[in-house]
């Protein structure tokens, strides 16, 4: 079972975001705009998953080898991804699926599409790459921050300090969980991240 779906969970996130655009095709009069921003942005963070992993791929190798993790099997690979496509579906579908009931859910993605946009092009420092490209930062300035300025303009006006207060807590708790999977999937102690990230931001300082 393990293995099955570390092969299949990029191609299970595919189909999932397709149903989405196909759903968006066909009911687009009748979507309000703040769900159709939503819907953008789930198209965008499944072809950012296919940048980051097959097309040109390669993030996986860069974060591996910064942090000090000596190779790894495809399975472990996948099984990370695993970890990150759950993420992904509480990142983003959830809050597609439920936004009319809960506006403030709308604010997770905000977060998560800016948070990628920074963070690949600052990658491009912390892998010290020979290129201004770092695996995914196409879609991440291209699709995914576009669509979280849509979704700020037509999906969160309303929900106050306390809805985006709420929104910054379930983004942070998911995003602990999805690292300490991703993390185990490797062999690797969460407890011992904190030290290799501060090593990293020392040998970009130096």
């Amino acid at each position: 079972m393990k293995e099955l779906w570390a092969k299949s969970n990029i191609w299970i996130l595919t189909a999932a975001g397709i149903a989405v655009a196909a759903y968006m095709a066909l009911a687009w009069d009748a979507m309000l705009a703040g769900q159709r921003a939503l819907g953008f942005f789930v198209v965008a963070i499944v072809l950012h998953e296919w940048e980051e992993m097959r097309f040109p791929g390669g993030f996986y190798d860069l974060m591996t080898r910064k942090f000090g993790i000596e190779g790894y099997t495809q399975q472990q690979a996948g099984l990370s991804h695993g970890a990150v496509v759950v993420a992904i579906a509480l990142f983003a579908f959830v809050p597609f699926l439920l936004w009319e009931r809960a506006p403030w859910l709308a604010g997770i993605p905000v977060i998560l599409g800016f948070f990628e946009a920074v963070i690949h092009v600052v990658g491009i420092r912390i892998h010290n790459l020979p290129h201004p490209y770092s695996p995914g930062m196409a879609t991440a300035l291209l699709c995914l921050l576009p669509s979280s300025v849509a979704i700020v303009m037509l999906a969160t006006p309303g929900i106050g300090v306390g809805g985006w207060a709420l929104a910054v807590v379930c983004y942070l708790a998911i995003f602990a969980c999805m690292e300490v999977m991703v993390w185990r999937s490797f062999g690797v102690d969460p407890r011992t991240i904190p030290a290799r990230m501060r090593k990293v931001v020392s040998g970009m300082r130096s």
